[in-house]
């Protein structure tokens, strides 16, 4: 493919991205299932105008640094007093989503008659709740802070843990050997360095801003720190996505948080009551900062399921099955939630209830498991790719549903538990 060829595809596909933005604000059909339709007709199942074998080299670089941007960006949008408010229930709701995931999915595979090992790989790498789908809808569906909390977390800690399970499993086919404490040391290393690492890394970035950039901002000056945070943390023994969180979170409340250390510094009674108040802050991000960020997200996100998209091929007939059943499994593991959100409004639990669709850390570890030569076959890969499209397709229409019901619906928002038996279109 030469240089002019490729530069048109680029061009075609950005604009594509703006179209499909477009349809969905118009429609409230996700842009995300517009994205993977048209990397299916450009793909090999489709036209053939494009092949993913040939980006093999440069996809782990980019699913890393998607995956990287995006979690930042969504860590931009959740403020102190809705990430108080929703630790506790997004952690819980978090492994709980995750192990059913993973329960699920290897229960399904068992009845393919895979391996157990196999099938608990595969239920490890595709329990994550992609934010490349998940972030850009909830900054347009704008929910309630507490839920948008909810699921951003969710995100972000599923994606540490199908790195940490996925790549355990891996090293455990290889090695045949199992420690439960080895497993959960790594999981509190990684949350551990990452939260000292992007902590330290925003503090170290709020001197710079108003030292160094209060003139002048440098936004790419922002993706350059965040990526050397990143590799500082993975160098640290880390995961780089969980610090670019801790390091979105503080920036994002960066006025709240120095006007309380102002405050604790400080004699002065009034000017403590002040500082609680966040008066004595300072901010470090500006409207254009978080539009250029947002745009970093679109364009990752648009080249992203455009390459999902390509794997898709309606000619092989056995990774479709096991595929579409993987998927089947993802969807009914996710109605469980509504076990631990049955106290929510009705719309936030079939809102939380319609997010399964999955993406980046799965497609980044089961390729790191097909390099590492864990897989029986390329059987497994390519249903891994196209349960990830699968997921996608359901959860777009389980959004679009919920947007129909909910949204044009112009009912009050009432409690479930309040609800038991009161008739109407919106009763469960």
């Amino acid at each position: 493919m030469d240089a002019n060829t490729a530069l048109l595809g680029i061009g075609a596909i950005i604009t594509f991205g703006f179209f499909a933005e477009f349809v969905f604000k118009k429609t409230g059909i996700p842009d995300v299932l517009l994205l993977v339709l048209l990397g299916f007709l450009i793909g090999p199942g489709g036209m053939g105008l494009a092949d993913p074998a040939q980006l093999a080299a440069v996809s782990p670089l980019f699913t890393t640094f998607a995956l990287l941007c995006l979690v930042f960006d969504g860590a931009l949008s959740i403020d102190l007093f809705s990430l108080s408010s929703g630790l506790m229930p997004g952690t819980v709701l978090s492994f709980f989503n995750y192990a059913a995931s993973v329960a699920a999915v290897t229960l399904v595979l068992l009845l393919f008659d895979f391996p157990f090992i196999i099938a608990l790989l595969i239920g490890c790498l595709v329990s994550d709740t992609s934010e490349a789908f998940a972030l850009p809808i909830l900054q347009k569906l704008k929910p309630r802070g507490i839920v948008f909390t909810i699921i951003a977390l969710e995100t972000a800690l599923t994606d540490v843990f199908v790195i940490v399970f996925g790549v355990t499993v891996i090293e455990l086919i290889k090695v045949a050997t199992f420690s439960f404490q080895g497993i959960v040391n790594q999981i509190m290393s990684l949350f551990a360095v990452a939260a000292f690492v992007g902590i330290i890394g925003a503090a170290l970035w709020i001197v710079l801003d108003r030292k160094l950039f209060k003139e002048n901002k440098s936004y790419m000056a922002a993706i350059a720190f965040l990526i050397l945070l990143h590799v500082l943390t993975e160098f640290a023994g880390g995961n780089g996505p969980l610090a670019a969180l801790f390091f979105g979170l503080v920036l994002k409340n960066a006025r709240t948080l120095t006007s309380i250390v102002r405050g604790i510094g400080s004699q002065n009674l009034a000017e403590r009551s002040r500082a609680m108040e966040g008066d004595l802050g300072v901010s470090v991000l500006t409207k254009d900062e978080q539009q250029f960020f947002d745009e970093i997200s679109f364009f990752l996100k648009t080249f992203f399921f455009v390459y999902v998209g390509m794997f898709l091929n309606l000619g092989s007939t056995r990774p479709m099955l096991i595929g579409g059943a993987i998927a089947l499994a993802i969807v009914l593991s996710r109605q469980a939630s509504r076990l631990l959100t049955r106290k929510m409004f009705r719309e936030d639990q079939d809102l939380i209830a319609s997010f399964f669709a999955r993406g980046l850390a799965a497609a980044a570890v089961v390729q790191i498991a097909w390099n590492e030569g864990v897989l029986p076959d390329a059987t497994m890969l390519e249903s891994v790719y196209f349960a990830i499209v699968c997921t996608v397709l359901l959860s777009s229409i389980a959004l679009f549903v919920h947007k129909l019901r909910f949204q044009v619906l112009p009912v009050p928002h009432t409690p479930v538990a309040a609800r038991a038996g009161e008739p109407g279109p919106r009763k469960a």
